[in-house]
């Protein structure tokens, strides 16, 4: 029987800890965000939106709801460069795409220590995504 609470416990345990995407979260669609027609437009957007997230430090319940609103046009634009580049480049789009879903879920819920972890994952994807651009 303790062997029994012992992996119900466990369970639940690992189960609070996964990120939210991996849980199935979906996130409340606060705003419409046109979707991103073109390569240059999609660059723009990228580059515009990762830099006012870089430039924001401590992040509080103010930072984090920036963020939140920013991710709604970064997740448009990184969905475009998943669906319209190839190799290298689209592997790590996709790899973004899912980094800047769990940045919006964490920044949406206040989730702050998985937030900056997300955050720095996302920095260290964008080094590699501009290498080259």
């Amino acid at each position: 029987m303790t062997r029994i609470y012992g992996l119900v416990l466990m369970a639940c345990l690992w189960s609070t800890g996964l990120a939210a995407s991996e849980t199935g979260e979906k996130p409340i669609q606060h705003l419409q965000v046109a979707d991103v027609s073109s390569m240059d437009e999609a660059k723009a957007v990228f580059l515009d939106t990762t830099f006012e997230i870089a430039e924001m430090k401590n992040i509080g319940e103010v930072e984090a709801a920036q963020i939140h609103i920013i991710t709604y046009s970064l997740e448009k634009s990184i969905a475009y460069f998943a669906d319209n580049l190839s190799g290298d480049k689209q592997a790590l789009a996709k790899q973004m795409a899912v980094v800047v879903e769990n940045i919006h879920l964490s920044s949406e819920n206040n989730r702050f220590e998985a937030l900056n972890s997300y955050l720095k994952e996302y920095s260290t994807l964008v080094d590699q995504f501009l290498f080259g651009f």
